[in-house]
């Protein structure tokens, strides 16, 4: 068997920014302050680093508790936002995760986010595409701020569920640069998508990518011939 590891913001769905204003509005439940401007970049970020930072970066610190009321408040405010901000699919996903469920195309479909997973599977279900994944074979955000250390904890993870496990049977499908150095972080494929990036192709191949491609195949067949062609 083979693995697919998807990241979700840019690579499977956009949320329209339900996820930013969602924190942004924990934010202010929290610590009392309007529209935060955040102080680092969130795209390719995980959640564990971008709630942390945050919170030092009003605090001077952060403990546990904060962390985890922000992260309560977010999740609450998640569900709440995704059906009122106008988000979608990025283009051929349903078509390939359910071509991938319905054939044996010898790779199986999991996650690699930095969101949480109570948050990965809140954007995944609204968009009805969170039965294509099994939470046992996924890696999210919670379990590291770094993300080639989640990248190696993935590993660790599916090493578990599949002693035969090789670098070279995992493919990373992102859309930043950190998606590209977490693949090189555990001798894995990149295949990095430019839809709903926003980095430019010059950009993205400065950090060696496997591949880089405009978007998903139309054909889901010809999604599974590039994967195959090492």
């Amino acid at each position: 068997m083979k693995y697919i590891f998807w990241d979700i913001d840019g690579t499977l769905l956009k949320t329209g920014l339900a996820g930013v204003d969602a924190l942004r509005d924990a934010i202010k439940y929290r610590f009392g302050i309007e529209n935060f401007q955040f102080s680092h970049t969130l795209a390719g970020m995980t959640d564990s680093f971008i709630f942390k930072q945050t919170i030092r970066d009003i605090k001077g610190r952060c403990n546990a508790a904060d962390a985890a009321g922000l992260l309560i408040h977010y999740h609450q405010l998640l569900e709440k936002y995704l059906p009122t901000h106008p988000g979608s699919l990025m283009p051929n996903v349903k078509e390939t995760l359910q071509y991938c469920a319905e054939h044996d195309t010898g790779y199986k479909t999991c996650l690699l986010t930095g969101n949480t997973m109570t948050g990965a599977f809140a954007k995944l279900k609204h968009y009805g595409i969170d039965h294509y994944f099994d939470s046992r074979y996924s890696a999210c955000g919670e379990l590291s701020e770094d993300r080639s250390e989640l990248a190696q904890t993935a590993y660790r993870r599916l090493y578990m569920l599949d002693p035969d496990i090789a670098p070279d049977k995992i493919i990373i499908i992102g859309d930043t640069p950190n998606d590209i150095t977490c693949a090189h972080a555990i001798g894995a494929r990149s295949l990095i998508i430019l839809a709903g990036s926003t980095y430019d192709r010059a950009q993205l191949e400065t950090y060696r990518p496997w591949n880089v491609i405009d978007k998903l195949p139309d054909a889901p067949q010809d999604f599974i011939a590039l994967l195959n062609n090492n």
